[in-house]
């Protein structure tokens, strides 16, 4: 089984190139779901850690569907960062009556042929996921992350299962969004291929200052613990 970390932070790439995983997915703004990082940051992990890096390409948060300008930025970002050493890219967009967005996809994956695609946790919110699953195969995405059609693990381990299942060894599937120590043996029960999580807790910095922010940052305790279940 795999491990992919979601690393938000020049820290969190920091601590987890200490640890024996297999690849990470660089990004900002975690406490948003996740956005698009900067070519100096991608780049700058690269030379520093040599780990396996796939960058998540989100212009903005709130929801997957996007008008014409944001799908031609994201692809303008995706030109930006496909040479910068990363292995793949984290996609995903839905259209208004959550379908599958091909037309967005397409144009995406046109951009950088020769990386792998995940399609994010948009496919969550995918109403006929049989149909996407099939769609995303036929465009040459390498996996699906997925809490199982819910808000997190613990609530779509039977879906997870289903998703394997109709997968078939077709596209990889992973599962990520909530997932804890005490989850590991169920997850690994259903069959996915990867197990993707942050590590991080949420801190509050700046504390009474006009710049107070509650943060999503790196929490090795956790992180090692999460390790320690997977690879036990």
């Amino acid at each position: 089984m795999k491990i992919e970390i979601c690393v938000g932070t020049l820290e969190a790439a920091r601590i987890v190139s200490k640890q024996a995983i297999d690849r990470i997915e660089t990004c900002i703004a975690l406490e948003q779901g996740g956005l698009t990082p900067s070519k100096a940051m991608v780049s700058w992990i690269h030379n520093t850690f040599h780990l396996e890096q796939h960058a998540l390409i989100r212009v903005r948060a709130g929801g997957f569907v996007y008008n014409y300008d944001e799908i031609v930025v994201m692809r303008d970002q995706i030109l930006e960062l496909k040479d910068s050493g990363i292995t793949g890219l984290v996609v995903g967009a839905l259209t208004k009556d959550f379908k599958l967005n091909l037309e967005a996809v397409e144009t995406w994956k046109r951009t950088a042929p020769n990386l792998d695609f995940t399609f994010h946790r948009a496919f969550d919110n995918i109403t006929d996921w049989q149909t996407a699953m099939d769609q995303l195969i036929k465009l040459g995405f390498k996996r699906i992350l997925t809490s199982g059609s819910d808000l997190t693990v613990a609530h779509g381990m039977h879906r997870l299962k289903e998703l394997v299942s109709y997968a078939n060894g077709r596209i990889e599937i992973m599962a990520g969004g909530g997932v804890k120590e005490e989850l590991i043996p169920e997850l690994k029960a259903t069959g996915v291929n990867a197990i993707h999580f942050s590590g991080t807790s949420k801190v509050t910095v700046e504390s009474e200052t006009a710049f107070e922010e509650t943060l999503l940052l790196p929490d090795e305790n956790k992180l090692t613990a999460i390790l320690a279940a997977i690879q036990g």
